[in-house]
C-alpha cells in the first residue's frame, strides 16, 4: 500500500484532530501518514497538539488560497480532513482535491446543514426543532456548503433533559469515531466517484498505457498504487491484465488508439515504446484534444533518427562523440579510411536496441557496413548509418521529465546491454539495470540537461514526457551517447520501485505543462532489476512455454508474456523483469536471485552479475 499523506485543517482546540492522530499512531488507518496540520488562527490549541506529536504545523490565512495550495503541494498531500475548520475552502482547492477532502459535521446531514450550522448552534437548533435524534456526519467536501456525498453517518438520541452543551458533548465523542472511519475510507480509495466537472481528479483517472513490455507493466504498477485509477493497456501482456484491462490494439495503430481514448473518455494516455511516438501518436491525440504523455513526432526524431540526434547535439554544443553519416556503401568506406579503431556503427533508425555495433578493426567495420547498407539486416532503419568514435567510460541512464518549459532529472540508473556476464556477448535491449548509478555524482550532467532543454525550446518541439539521456562518463567529462524519447527499459523497472511520489500527479503535471509545481521524492535504497529471457535471445528463441511464478519478495514485471486459458506463457525474448530494492545492492541481489531461482519456465536464461559491483 502506498503512503497517503494527510493534512488536517483546524480552527480551535482540535479534539477531532487528536482522534485522527491517535488512529494513525495506533495503525488504525493503514497506509496513512499525518503529514501536516494547518490552522487559520494562530491561537488554535490544535497547533500545540500537533507539535507535541512531532507533526508539522503552520498558520495560513483563510484568504491566502495560493499559499494553501503551494503548501499542500510542497508536502505532497494526498487528502485533507476539516476537523473544526471554521472556513469555507475556495473552489480552487476543492477542485484540486476532488473527493479527497472530508468534513465532520455535528448533526445528521442534510437536515441540519448549510451556512450557520456549526458548533453549539447546530445542537441548539436540533433541540429547538424537537427532534429526538441527532448524530454526526462525515462527508466529502464539494463546492457547496455541507452538500457533499456522505461517507459515514451515525445517530445519537436527544434526551429530554439535554441542553445544547450536553448534546454537544455526546455528539463529539461520536464524531471522533465517525471521522476516523471516513478517513480510513478515503485513504483506502473507496470514496464515491467524481461529481465535479472540469479537470479530472488525480485519484479517479482513466489512463491508457500504450505498449506491452516490462516498462508498461511497471508504469501501470506504480500508477495503480492510487487504487481509484482505472488502467487500460494496448495491447498489454499477461501481467498487465491483472491490474487493468488489456485492449486488442497494436502500438502502431494510431487512429484506433485515439478512437479508443476518445470513445472511453480516457483522461491521460501514456506512450510506452518509441514506435508510436515516431509515428506521431502524440500529434494525433493532441489534435483531438486528448491528453497524452509523450513528445510529438518531430521531437521523437531525437530517438527515431540517430543522425538527427547527433545534429541536434552539435547545434546546441552538447558534448558527444565525433561522427559522420553515410547512406551508401561508398560513403561509409571512405569514412572508415580515416577512422580510429575500435569504431561504433549505428543504424540511423529504430532497431529494437540492437542497432549499435562496436567494430574492433577496419575489416569488421567494412563487413558491418555491408550487413547494414547492402544486406539490410536492420531493414529501413539501416538506410543511413552513423559512424562515430568509440568512447570509453561508465555508462549512465539519466531520465528527465520535461513539459517543454521545465526539466527535472529523475534518479539515475545503469543498464546492462550485453547478453552475457562480464558484459560479453551480443548487444540486447537490456538484461538488467540498477538504480541509482554508482558511477554518477549529483549534478555532473547539469550542463547537458540544460542545453538539451534549451534545444527543445528553440526547436519549438512539443515535448511533454521523458527525455532519456544516455551518458558515458569519459575522462573528458560526461558525453551523450544517445537520446530516447520515453521511459527506458529496463531502467524503468528499477527506477519506479524507488519513486515515493505519486506518479499520477507527475504525469498529469507534465502533460498539463505544470511540471514546475512538482516536487519529486525518491527512496534512498538501492534497486536492481534482472531480466529473465528466452533461451537464444537476442537471436532466435522459442515461445509458448508455461511460466510458474510463486509468491516473491521481489516485484515481478511481465514483459514477453501472454495469458492463455488462465495460464501465463512466454511470448517474447525478454520475458520477466524481477525487481527489488534494499539498503544495499548486495541485499537487493540476494532477494532477486533467490526469487529468480523459484521462477520456472523452459529456456529461462539471465545474467547472474547484475548489480555486482565488486
Amino acid at each position: 500500500m502506498s503512503l497517503f499523506n494527510l493534512a488536517v485543517l483546524i480552527s480551535g482546540s482540535g479534539t477531532n484532530l487528536q482522534a485522527v492522530i491517535d488512529a494513525v499512531e495506533n495503525g488504525n488507518i493503514p497506509g496513512a501518514k499525518l503529514e501536516l496540520v494547518i490552522s487559520n488562527r494562530p491561537e488554535a490549541y490544535g497547533l500545540e497538539r500537533a507539535r507535541r506529536h512531532g507533526i508539522k504545523s503552520m498558520v495560513i490565512d483563510k484568504t491566502d488560497t495560493q499559499k494553501l495550495l503551494d503548501t499542500l503541494k510542497e508536502h505532497q498531500i494526498n487528502g485533507m480532513v476539516l476537523a473544526g475548520y471554521l472556513s469555507v475552502l475556495p473552489p480552487e482547492v476543492v477542485n484540486k482535491y476532488n473527493n479527497k477532502i472530508i468534513n465532520i459535521h455535528p448533526s445528521l446531514l442534510p437536515k441540519f446543514g448549510g451556512k450557520g450550522f456549526y458548533g453549539i448552534k447546530v445542537h441548539q437548533a436540533v433541540i429547538d426543532s424537537g427532534d429526538t435524534v441527532s448524530g454526526a456526519t462525515a462527508h466529502l467536501v464539494d463546492c457547496g456548503i455541507d452538500t457533499g456525498t456522505v461517507l459515514v453517518q451515525e445517530k445519537v438520541p436527544v434526551l429530554p433533559e439535554d441542553t445544547a452543551e450536553s448534546l454537544q458533548k455526546r455528539v463529539l465523542e461520536l464524531e471522533h469515531v465517525v471521522l476516523v472511519q471516513a478517513v480510513k475510507i478515503m485513504c483506502q480509495g473507496d470514496g464515491s466517484p467524481d461529481t465535479v466537472s472540469g479537470e479530472p481528479s488525480l485519484w479517479s483517472m482513466k489512463i491508457l498505457i500504450i505498449g506491452s513490455g516490462g516498462r508498461e507493466h511497471a508504469i501501470g504498477w506504480k500508477l495503480k498504487q492510487n487504487p481509484d485509477v482505472t488502467l487500460y493497456f494496448a495491447p498489454g501482456n499477461g501481467g498487465t491484465g491483472e491490474i487493468g484491462e488489456n485492449i486488442d490494439i497494436k502500438v502502431d495503430e494510431i487512429d484506433k488508439l485515439a478512437d479508443f481514448a476518445e470513445k472511453n473518455k480516457i483522461d491521460i494516455s501514456i506512450a510506452g515504446p518509441e514506435l508510436p511516438l515516431t509515428l506521431g501518436v502524440a500529434d494525433e491525440f493532441n489534435k483531438r484534444g486528448l491528453k497524452i504523455f509523450g513528445p510529438g513526432k518531430e521531437a521523437a526524431k531525437l530517438e527515431g533518427s540517430k543522425a538527427f540526434a547527433k545534429n541536434f547535439m552539435q547545434k546546441y554544443n552538447i558534448p558527444t562523440a565525433r561522427y559522420d553519416t553515410a547512406s551508401t556503401l561508398a560513403e561509409g568506406m571512405e569514412i572508415l579510411k580515416n577512422s580510429n579503431y575500435p569504431v561504433v556503427i549505428k543504424a540511423d533508425g529504430l532497431a529494437a536496441g540492437k542497432g549499435v555495433i562496436i567494430c574492433q578493426n577496419r575489416e569488421d567495420a567494412e563487413a558491418t557496413l555491408k550487413d547494414i547498407l547492402i544486406s539490410n539486416i536492420f531493414g529501413e532503419a539501416g538506410n543511413t548509418v552513423v559512424i562515430e568514435e568509440f568512447l570509453t567510460g561508465k555508462e549512465v541512464s539519466l531520465l528527465c521529465l520535461t513539459d517543454g518549459e521545465t526539466i527535472i532529472p529523475m534518479e539515475t540508473a545503469s543498464d546492462y546491454k550485453r547478453a552475457l556476464n562480464n558484459d560479453e556477448g551480443a548487444n540486447t535491449g537490456g538484461m538488467g539495470s540498477i538504480s541509482p548509478s554508482p558511477y554518477y555524482t549529483s549534478g555532473m550532467a547539469d550542463e547537458i540537461v540544460n542545453k538539451t532543454l534549451e534545444g527543445i525550446k528553440k526547436e519549438g518541439f512539443d515535448y511533454r514526457g521523458v527525455i532519456y539521456i544516455g551518458l558515458i562518463l569519459t575522462p573528458d567529462g560526461p558525453k551523450v551517447l544517445e537520446y530516447n524519447a520515453r521511459f527506458g527499459d529496463p531502467e524503468t523497472e528499477a527506477l519506479l520501485i524507488r519513486l515515493e511520489s505519486d506518479l499520477t500527479e507527475i504525469i498529469y503535471a507534465t502533460v498539463s505543462k505544470k511540471l514546475s509545481e512538482c516536487k519529486i521524492r525518491w527512496s534512498t535504497k538501492k534497486a536492481i532489476s534482472v531480466i529473465l529471457t528466452s533461451e537464444g535471445y537476442p537471436g532466435l528463441y522459442e515461445t509458448g512455454h508455461e511460466i510458474n511464478i510463486p509468491e516473491t519478495d521481489s516485484v515481478v514485471f511481465h514483459a514477453g508474456t501472454v495469458k492463455e486459458n488462465g495460464i501465463i506463457k512466454t511470448s517474447g525474448g525478454r520475458v520477466l523483469a524481477v525487481s527489488a530494492q534494499s539498503d544495499s545492492f548486495d541485499e537487493s541481489r540476494k532477494l532477486i536471485y533467490n526469487d529468480i531461482s523459484r521462477i520456472k519456465f523452459k529456456g529461462k536464461t539471465y545474467r547472474t552479475d547484475i548489480g555486482d559491483l565488486k
